[in-house]
């Protein structure tokens, strides 16, 4: 059973992915926005890392922003695309709600994972950033994608069978992922200037903990309403 579950999960993220590198929709309007944004920001604010309080009050709230705005503008997709071309019936026949659900998250995970491994190394060199604690500020950017990653997996499959899905996810994601980016920006800040944020990140991973579990429950009632 438990096999037959992973298997169902992986076929799923390996559809998408497939559908990825077909189309590259998800990959280049998130890298484009990100870049493009960060690379003006930065010739507007020049290299702040020279001072270090005020790289710390600007820069997390500036990366955040630009990973939850790209993740907004590419990732709500994945379900929506599914009921536009008539493929979502179909996968309810072939997948259990749970495996759906693991395949689309493991999917929508991996591409936050490679737009922060863009975003984040740009950052530090554009802004000259020194960061005080690695290992914290990688901690800060998983946890933090793992909660952009579940919320722009579950929130779609919402709104995917209504008008103006876009719209709808806007709505609705901004007071699910608010925490989670305040969150987030607190814990890089700590680790930018190496002062204990373990408060902020034990919250960030609960939050996360919380809204994957959600996911898993209220999935099959949204999948098969």
């Amino acid at each position: 059973m438990s096999s037959n579950w992973a298997a169902e999960a992986a076929a799923v993220f390996a559809k998408d992915w497939r559908c990825e590198l077909r189309t590259r929709h998800a990959v280049a309007t998130l890298a484009l926005f990100a870049v493009t944004t960060l690379v003006v920001a930065s010739l507007v604010l020049g290299p702040v890392g020279n001072e270090p309080a005020r790289a710390a009050q600007i820069v997390p709230v500036l990366v955040w922003l630009i990973l939850l705005f790209a993740a907004a503008s590419g990732l709500p997709r994945a379900f929506v695309h599914e009921e536009e071309s008539r493929t979502a019936i179909a996968l309810r026949l072939a997948g259990r709600p749970s495996a759906v659900f693991a395949g689309k998250l493991a999917h929508v995970v991996t591409l936050v994972a490679a737009l922060e491994a863009i975003v984040a190394p740009l950052a530090v060199v554009l802004f000259d950033l020194r960061v005080a604690d690695g290992f914290a500020f990688a901690a800060a950017l998983g946890a933090g994608g793992l909660a952009i990653a579940a919320a722009t997996t579950l929130l779609p499959a919402i709104v995917a069978q209504g008008r103006g899905a876009s719209t709808l996810f806007a709505v609705i994601a901004l007071p699910v992922l608010l925490p989670a980016l305040a969150l987030a920006v607190a814990a890089s800040r700590a680790a930018l200037v190496g002062i204990a944020g373990g408060d902020e990140l034990t919250l960030l991973l609960l939050y996360d903990g919380a809204v994957v579990v959600a996911g898993f429950l209220l999935f099959p009632a949204i999948w098969n309403p």
